[in-house]
């Protein structure tokens, strides 16, 4: 049931920015232009950012209703952009959701639990959207790009998995795609290279995925583990997505011998390699400002004893207005950097996909958990209570098998974190987060029907089940073999 978006998204678009690069001139108009449908998408998401800022602050429980009814007018406003795979999707979903309802123990809170869930998550796709606008438009980007596919073999994955986990773990899915240009660049020929490259940028994505504040996922997980806060999962998560990179580099590593011939052809002729600290003078500024950024959002988190998705949400307006105003003319930065950031928030209609996709995944989720029978959380419990490792490979191959079968890890995560909780399966509940996290975030790669697969099929020039199931099913169960294993390791020694 998982779709693409973005299928006919070209690979001329760096910034993964929803609906920038559709091939449709209606869509272009809509995009520029300043109509009806422009104005109420915008006016929903900037209703959605308000909503889910005040209830991270302690807002009352009916701020669901206005929450609901603006992903509603957001779901009208861009439904002509909304792919036909996904709106199937999402009536499915959402007809599953609603033959779900008379079972459910309290539906009105299960149906508040998924509004504020997929809200906070349109807002804070928003909020990244406009920031990736601002990242995309430094020419660094291409010069970084361009340094490190000088590399060969075993260094450059290594290069790309890295820098992929980096803009991925401040930009998201917009990071990933910049990654994607910078390793498949159109002049670029397909070869063994090429597609071992795109694989590198799609891991160091799930890797990111396990601590970066930016996604989605984490902002789900958090909301649904009122106890946990992103400062104290952000280790477990960030050692979880180092160990899953190194597991790639050293089997692209042994893959990269079958290829050594390619490989060789490939460097015949070509300039030495810029340096290794050439490469990060580059790269200097770039990272500074995003690792600042970083800190900014945990510090107002920290400082206003919000959730750091509530933070990203009200930074994201503010760097956008501060990094157009200070490309702007002299005498003319306020204004100039006000018309950037509007410009960029037209571009917010285009998330009715994800507004159609999380509304429907997130309230089926919360009404299924809560329609679930109670015996059948106890039997499960009781086999897998006092057996962590078993436990936490019932979550991390769940979600992978789930994945597999099409289901969108939104409506698998919040199934599972709201009936088999930490308590019914006796493991800490940054265990039981961690081990969501990492079976949501290799599924993204092994997966055929991930945007993340289809993104890196279209790259690559290979094919959607060669470049997931085929490229990356070892990768996937060996990582969550070791994943499993280590959070055993740490809910017995040290939880």
């Amino acid at each position: 049931m998982q779709s693409d978006r973005s299928e006919s998204r070209s690979q001329n678009d760096p910034a993964g920015i929803p609906g920038s690069s559709t091939g449709n001139s209606t869509e272009s108009h809509a995009m520029t232009g300043t109509d009806a449908g422009t104005k109420a998408g915008i006016a929903a998401v900037m209703a959605l950012a308000a909503s889910s800022v005040a209830r991270a602050f302690g807002g009352p429980s009916w701020l669901y209703l206005p929450m609901l009814g603006a992903l509603l007018l957001l779901i009208a406003a861009g439904f002509g952009r909304i792919n036909r795979k996904l709106r199937t999707t999402s009536f499915v979903l959402l007809s599953v959701g609603l033959l779900a309802i008379p079972f459910a123990k309290d539906a009105i809170a299960a149906v508040q639990r998924g509004v504020f869930v997929s809200g906070m998550l349109v807002s804070l796709t928003a909020s990244v959207l406009l920031i990736a606008r601002c990242a995309v438009q430094s020419p660094r980007i291409q010069l970084i790009g361009a340094a490190l596919r000088e590399r060969r073999g075993t260094p450059r994955y290594a290069a790309f998995t890295l820098a992929s986990q980096f803009f991925s773990g401040i930009l998201g899915l917009a990071g990933a795609n910049m990654m994607y240009v910078m390793a498949a660049p159109s002049t670029e020929k397909p070869s063994e290279t090429r597609t071992a490259t795109v694989i590198s940028v799609g891991r160091g994505f799930s890797a990111a995925s396990c601590w970066s504040p930016v996604f989605g996922n984490m902002a789900i997980l958090l909301a649904l583990y009122p106890t946990l806060h992103w400062a104290e999962v952000f280790p477990i998560g960030l050692a979880l997505g180092q160990l899953t990179m190194i597991v790639s580099i050293l089997m692209q590593h042994v893959a990269g011998r079958r290829a050594a011939s390619d490989a060789h052809a490939g460097a015949s002729g070509a300039a030495p390699a810029t340096s290794l600290s050439t490469l990060l003078w580059i790269a200097a500024p770039v990272v500074l400002v995003l690792l600042s950024f970083l800190v900014v959002i945990m510090s107002l988190s920290r400082m206003l004893q919000i959730v750091i998705s509530a933070a990203i949400i009200m930074m994201g307006p503010l760097v956008s207005l501060a990094f157009n105003a200070g490309m702007g003319e002299p005498g003319r930065r306020l204004s100039n950097g006000v018309q950037g950031l509007l410009a960029s928030m037209r571009l917010f209609p285009a998330l009715a996909s994800e507004a159609s996709l999380f509304l429907s995944a997130g309230c089926a989720g919360s009404i299924m958990a809560d329609a679930f029978p109670q015996a059948w959380v106890a039997f499960i419990g009781s086999h897998l209570s006092g057996h962590p490792f078993w436990a936490v490979a019932f979550l991390v191959f769940g979600i992978m098998a789930a994945a597999l079968a099409g289901v969108h890890p939104v409506l698998s995560a919040v199934f599972l974190a709201s009936t088999l909780t930490p308590s019914v399966l006796g493991i800490p509940p940054i265990s039981h987060m961690a081990a969501i996290l990492a079976g949501w975030g290799l599924s993204a790669s092994v997966t055929p029907f991930s945007v993340l697969s289809l993104t890196a099929s279209r790259y690559a020039g290979v094919g959607l089940y060669q470049i997931s199931l085929g490229r990356n099913w070892a990768y996937a169960t060996g990582n969550a073999v070791v994943v499993c294993c280590l959070l055993t390791f740490y809910i017995v020694f040290l939880a």
